[in-house]
């Protein structure tokens, strides 16, 4: 801005375009606009104020009233023969090679109407979408609200998603396989992690098929990620069943921005990641297109080379996962509030995964295809997709004689949501943003782990949320949803209520309390499962349904959490921020693997049979699912700050504690395990120096876990303990950019550098590969 004060307006955009790439913000666009107006380049400054205005900023009719204005003189200057250009100075560059400086054109006097007010755009504080379905500061949020912006995106060098979700605090990252990675938050961990909520740009990207997310099968990478928020807590209330823990929404780079370029790399193992893009802009049409290819190898071979014992799946025994994909997406802005878009990707991805209960390493191959279209107005979004899952899949290994359970899901979701949203002033003093909408979902599965005909189920949601403000520094959002489940053949209600105070003058704190109700459905899996699992003595099976023949009456229920939180926020400091956040949760109904029911003679005596002619065994016993008859309470906070008060150098550093007790009424025994760490830590620090030298190091540690699994035994399938001691990861980054305006880098990563330096290498999950280091050199250009 002290550029632009003194007229050197090239070299002040190019600082403002560098700010915008480490961290996207409305307010960067807006003094961008007024910047090439000053200079006279209107067009430039029509292109920034639009895409200001698609912010939803507070001052819309100030900056439609502007956007008028400029259309009107860039017609004229159309109109009239232009003279020739002055040549620009040719002054020094400013850090990055910025542009050369126009000299200022002298506009004739104008009198169309308003123009902007004078003055910057100077609080440069972050927007959130994900915690209200609408942009907000994240001191305006209902709940705990965390972004992995793009600068941690780029210097720590992480190209799995997950593994960027780790530095949040109170997130459970667990990575099983060299594919298999599962997340959840606040104690919530489990294999095939299902609670919670995961989008891209708010699409839905979750398997329907399990309930869980394959975060390896996604049609993005990395590079086309702007920023991830993750909103901590229920989002039931907005957003139905799946935000049971959280929500983390991926918002990729809109259309029209980003350049073209690429980035290659590869490692031991080996590994290989490649990514190509190019983002365009012609006026009101603007575009965004990708391909990629990323391969990582398994941690260790699960099946020794010459076991003659084991029939062994014809697949690749060293590949963990390995993704191929396109993505594209495209928008048209029909005026200066009304967008239209469409887009779809398209990916190819091998994965080796942990299934559930007794089902380990298995091999999945996903064709995962999604085509949405969408459009936007100051008031109304309208959203639509279609996603087309078809996977093939088996064991990667079992004994002989034993079956590899092939088998080939397909999976069909059909998405549209509308929502309104309008803000208000009734009665006097009393500010309201007022957001309204609905939710269709069409899901229907083939697969033949589930009963014959599984239905097509037809899933229908509304919610209402009111925001109000009043004496200037208090809030209050109070939202509610009702869904209709189809296999509950129920309508569950959620709601949410939060209470926001700012304080201060500056209002950069918030104290917030919030209260708040969600539920998980069942999955495809848990509501219409019809398996024959084959036990390790030959000849025997369990029959696991969701539907039980030996209790008819029996109705498998919805898990539901009771959640209060107090949290904190200081934004005081141009410097420093931090944020404490303390929680509550009761949990009821989790739904668990049942414990084997024996074959009794009453069951024979109703026309029960033994064998089963399609496998050829004979039945011992009944599984399936249950809800568990326990209580769970659990406790807990997250304190993490963010220092950057010296230039190019940011120390980041958060601490998560979650304690849990169960609550079991007579008749209940449950096994005591403890899923997630007590003690969860991370520590960063980042680096960006003028001369292209940048980098990270960030460490990360929890504490020991307890896990119960179901295993396969001679005696059946029974339920056991195990301990998973602590475990540390260091991870570090360190590159160069170089050439005009850094436009060319290259970059060394090492994934978990102390593997074995104090013992074995970490082990994540029980039944997981011990997690060695990785190393990663990478080459990027963009133009």
């Amino acid at each position: 801005m002290e550029h632009i004060a003194q007229s050197r307006f090239g070299e002040g955009v190019a600082e403002l375009e560098r700010a915008y790439e480490i961290l996207p913000h409305p307010a960067v666009l807006y003094n961008i606009g007024r910047a090439w107006r000053d200079a006279g380049e209107l067009e430039k400054s029509l292109e920034a104020f639009r895409r200001y205005l698609a912010t939803d900023p507070e001052d819309r009719a100030e900056i439609e009233a502007a956007i008028s204005n400029l259309e009107a003189r860039i017609a004229d200057s159309k109109a009239t023969p232009a003279e020739p250009p002055d040549k620009p100075d040719e002054g020094p560059s400013g850090e990055g090679g910025a542009a050369p400086t126009p000299v200022p054109k002298e506009a004739p006097p104008d009198d169309r109407g308003p123009d902007l007010a004078e003055g910057e755009k100077g609080l440069y504080e972050e927007t959130v979408v994900t915690a209200s379905r609408r942009a907000q500061s994240p001191l305006d949020s209902p709940n705990s609200t965390t972004i992995v912006t793009r600068q941690d995106i780029r210097l720590s060098g992480i190209t799995r998603i997950p593994e960027l979700l780790r530095r949040v605090a109170g997130m459970d990252v667990m990575q099983i396989t060299g594919g298999d990675a599962n997340v959840s938050m606040r104690g919530l961990n489990s294999r095939l992690s299902n609670k919670l909520l995961v989008q891209v740009d708010g699409r839905t990207v979750k398997n329907e098929v399990l309930g869980s997310t394959f975060w390896e099968s996604l049609s993005i990478d990395v590079d086309q990620i702007e920023r991830i928020e993750v909103v901590r807590g229920p989002g039931s209330s907005l957003y139905g069943a799946d935000a049971f823990a959280g929500v983390v929404n991926i918002i990729t780079v809109p259309p029209g921005e980003g350049g073209v370029g690429f980035r290659a790399g590869g490692g031991d193992g080996p590994q290989g990641y490649g990514s190509v893009w190019a983002s365009q802009r012609d006026g009101d049409f603007a575009y965004r297109a990708s391909a990629g290819y990323t391969r990582y190898p398994r941690w260790t071979r699960e099946v020794a080379p010459g076991r003659v014992d084991l029939q062994i799946a014809d697949i690749d025994q060293d590949l963990g996962s390995q993704n191929a994909r396109v993505d594209g997406r495209v928008t048209y802005r029909v005026d200066s509030d009304k967008q239209l878009l469409i887009g779809g990707g398209f990916s190819r991805t091998d994965l080796e995964i942990y299934g559930i209960g007794p089902f380990n390493d298995y091999y999945v191959q996903l064709d995962n295809s999604d085509v949405t279209a969408g459009f936007d107005t100051s008031w109304l979004n309208i959203r639509t997709s279609y996603i087309l899952l078809q996977a093939r899949a088996s064991q990667n290994h079992d004994y002989v004689g034993h079956t590899l359970y092939e088998t080939d899901p397909t999976q069909h979701k059909l998405i549209a949501n509308v929502s309104l949203n309008h803000t208000f002033e009734w009665p006097s003093g009393l500010q309201q943003a007022l957001l309204g909408g609905v939710n269709y979902q069409l899901k229907n599965i083939d697969w033949n782990y589930l009963v014959e005909e599984p239905p097509i189920e037809h899933h229908v949601g509304i919610f209402l949320q009111d925001a109000l403000s009043f004496a200037e520094h208090y809030s209050v959002v109070l939202s509610g949803r009702l869904d209709y489940v189809p296999f509950l053949q129920t309508v569950v209600p959620s709601g949410r209520a939060s209470f926001l105070v700012r304080p201060g003058e500056t209002k950069r704190q918030l104290i917030r309390a919030s209260v708040g109700t969600a539920f998980r459905s069942p999955t495809f899996l848990e509501s219409y499962l019809d398996i024959p699992i084959q036990l390790s003595l030959q000849g025997l099976e369990v029959e696991s349904s969701t539907a039980r023949p030996d209790d008819p009456d029996f109705q498998l229920g919805a898990e539901n959490i009771l959640a209060a939180e107090l949290g904190y926020v200081n934004q005081l400091s141009d410097d420093f921020q931090m944020e404490i956040a303390a929680y509550y949760h009761r949990i009821n109904d989790f739904i668990v693997l049942a414990d084997v029911r024996q074959l009794s003679l009453s069951n024979l005596g109703a026309g029960g049979t033994t064998f089963d002619p399609e496998t050829g065994r004979f039945n011992v016993g009944f599984g399936g699912w249950e809800n568990q008859c326990s209580i769970d309470h659990v406790f807990g906070g997250e304190v993490g700050g963010r220092y950057y008060g010296v230039e190019g150098l940011d120390i980041f550093a958060n601490y998560a504690i979650n304690y849990g007790l169960q609550e079991l009424p007579e008749g209940c025994v449950v096994p005591k395990d403890q899923k997630t760490s007590h003690h969860k830590i991370n520590v960063g620090t980042q680096l960006r120096t003028s001369f292209g030298l940048e980098g990270e190091i960030s460490f990360h540690y929890q504490t020991s876990q307890v896990w119960g699994e179901q295993v396969a035994t001679l005696d059946g399938i029974q339920l056991q303990l195990f301990d998973l001691p602590d475990y540390h990861l260091l991870n570090g980054r360190i590159g160069f950019a170089f050439l005009e305006q850094k436009r060319a880098h290259v970059a060394v990563t090492v994934y978990n550098a102390l593997a074995d330096v104090f013992g074995d290498p970490p082990q994540q999950h029980p039944f997981g590969s011990r997690v060695g280091r990785r190393f990663m050199g990478f080459l990027g250009y963009r133009l």
